[in-house]
């Protein structure tokens, strides 16, 4: 990059010619260095619990030794208590298993009962159906015959005493007789018969389905047997399944008892230097200290064991700029403690979220995190200690062979930029666009070319015209605001009542810079103006921080917050990018609608 010298004062104006040269486009910011790979010791305690005792800070300890010991006496009365569940559990879930497997012999009794019941009720049918039916069948029958042979014999007998009794040789008592025992046959045999019919139609019947009635229940009281037996069964084993819940909860307590018990001995996971984990934010006050006797709650970090191998620096950038920086970009980092040494880094992670922390001291200002990782050898970041104050340089983007003239050169009022050319003994003003800037140079893209001298102090030296070119537009945009027409365009209220004005024009890549503008009018309003003169946000144009309409910066435009003269006074709200200035106020002038085009001026009368 190519650094234009100033000419020689002449006639007391300070100019420098515009020269073609490299540009880097550059954020800065500061930062904390830190370890990229730290081993954060934490507190694994439920709830809360205190510091006992901890290694002094600055301790080299090597893996193992312990680094802090917690408060454990709670935790061993829990322990003893927790251990008088655990065998209660225990007890309950043996007694489970007892009674699955006595369940599981009782059903099997139970069911092989049924069983036999049902084959006996079988064979009862059986011999039913082929023994004792037949049997009874065959008595009835033989007694039928036999009354059937009783009755013939009787008849013949009686036939033969008939007989007898016609030739006079039996009486007639003897023929009752003989009547009677006919009779007595006749009756025998019908009682004989009707036994069998009775048997045959009836017994037999009655008895065949009152044996198939049984067998057939005796099968249906298999199937509910089994199925109690099933249901009891699952009853036991629910009980078990529970019991085993129930040990198992009461063990994963117990055991993580014990862990924490032994998380209150914290002991080092690699060799390293004791850095207690308190903030280095001196803006939490209320952020915890680690110390003997301080209280820690779960997970809260206690003791940082960092590797010096590996350092990073974390840094926080402006909502304005954060679009700009990704990851992989190179990073110039200047540590406070090593003055005079570069380091090399790249950015590695960019928030995507604002730190929520980071707006209470800067109203409704917005900052993330990245983090850049130092990129050097070994042998030279290891000396760095985590803690140490930096300054980063991401190079954002570097152009080549372009035109350049000094950002305190250029003065931009509304959406023009401006510089002041010396020709000859007199000045000429220039309409000048612009590209990207850093916080020395600025991009000419047209309205100068190579070897012309600008005036390095045009707002000191052209004040008066300045001012006219202001009022010209604060002059019009109030008679547009009264005609009821479109108003200029301007971002959000200043601090001070002024309103944040659009940016200047786009650059060939689409960036819309922002060069530093001159103070408004003390008291106006409107788009544009300055309120109450109070700093300002960014670089401005008349009172206007730059900022598009919709009041979000262009990404781009952090290239105007770099842009400010170190010489030169400006308005709105003060930015992370301002540096103090000396303000000259603008001489009020009604006569700004003459000479709008910029005649060759005079030397002013005052440098003469």
């Amino acid at each position: 990059m190519i650094k234009a010298a100033p000419d020689e004062a002449e006639d007391g104006v300070m100019t420098t010619p515009v020269r073609k040269g490299d540009l880097q486009v550059t954020v800065t910011e500061t930062g904390t260095l830190d370890s990229a790979r730290n081993a954060i010791l934490t507190c694994q305690v439920e709830g809360s619990t205190t510091i006992i005792s901890i290694v002094p800070e600055g301790t080299f300890v090597k893996e193992g030794d312990i680094v802090c010991e917690l408060d454990s006496s709670a935790l061993v009365d829990r322990e003893t208590t927790q251990k008088i569940s655990l065998t209660q559990a225990e007890a309950l879930l043996s007694q489970a298993q007892e009674n699955v497997e006595i369940q599981k012999t009782q059903n099997e009794s139970d069911v092989a009962a049924a069983e036999l019941k049902l084959s006996l009720a079988l064979l009862d049918l059986r011999k039913f159906e082929e023994g004792e039916f037949l049997q009874q069948v065959n008595e009835l029958s033989g007694a039928v015959t036999l009354a059937r042979e009783n009755l013939s014999r009787a008849e013949e007998s009686q036939a033969f005493v008939r007989r007898m009794a016609q030739k006079g040789y039996r009486s007639q008592n003897d023929l009752e007789a003989e009547r009677i025992a006919v009779t007595k046959a006749e009756i025998d045999l019908k009682v004989a018969e009707e036994k069998l019919k009775v048997l045959k139609d009836f017994t037999y019947v009655r008895t065949l389905e009152e044996l198939q009635a049984n067998a057939k229940e005796f099968e249906r009281e298999i199937q509910r047997v089994k199925r109690k037996s099933v249901a009891a069964l699952s009853q036991k084993q629910a009980e078990l399944s529970k019991c085993e819940l129930t040990f198992k909860v009461e063990k994963d307590k117990y055991e993580r008892i014990v862990k924490q018990i032994e998380a209150c001995t914290i002991r080092a996971p690699q060799d390293g230097q004791v850095v207690w984990a308190n903030a280095r934010d001196p803006r939490r006050s209320d952020a915890p200290v680690i110390e003997e006797g301080a209280v820690v709650r779960e997970r809260q970090a206690i003791i940082n064991l960092p590797d010096y191998d590996a350092m990073k620096v974390n840094a926080r950038i402006h909502e304005s700029r954060i679009s700009l920086i990704k990851t992989g970009l190179p990073v110039r980092v200047r540590i406070d403690a090593y003055a005079g040494e570069v380091f090399g880094g790249v950015v590695d992670t960019v928030s995507s979220v604002p730190l929520s922390n980071s707006s209470f001291s800067r109203g409704d200002v917005k900052e993330y995190e990245a983090s850049v990782r130092l990129t050097d050898a070994v042998e030279k970041v290891n000396k760095l200690r985590p803690g140490l104050s930096a300054n980063i340089e991401i190079i954002v983007a570097e152009l080549s062979d372009v035109l350049l003239a000094p950002v305190q050169a250029i003065v931009t009022i509304g959406r023009d930029q401006y510089a002041w050319v010396r020709s000859g003994d007199k000045y000429e003003r220039r309409t000048v666009k612009i590209g990207r800037t850093n916080e020395r140079q600025i991009e000419i893209k047209e309205g100068l070319t190579d070897g012309e001298k600008v005036v390095m102090n045009p707002r000191t030296l052209f004040a008066k015209e300045v001012g006219q070119l202001e009022n010209e537009l604060a002059k019009k945009e109030a008679e547009q605001s009264a005609e009821g027409g479109p108003r200029r365009p301007g971002g959000p209220r200043g601090m001070g009542g002024e309103r944040r004005g659009p940016g200047g024009p786009e650059g060939a890549d689409g960036s819309s810079p922002m060069i530093p503008g001159g103070p408004g009018l003390p008291g106006q309003r409107g788009a544009g103006e300055r309120g109450s003169g109070q700093p300002g946000m960014g670089p401005t144009s008349a009172g206007e921080s730059g900022r598009p309409q919709g009041g979000r910066p262009d990404a781009s435009q952090f290239d105007a917050d770099r842009a400010r003269p170190r010489n030169e006074g400006t308005a709105g709200t003060r930015g992370p990018a301002d540096f103090p200035v000396e303000t000259k106020p603008a001489e009020p002038d009604v006569k700004s609608s003459e000479n709008r085009q910029a005649p060759a001026l005079p030397l002013p009368a005052a440098t003469k």
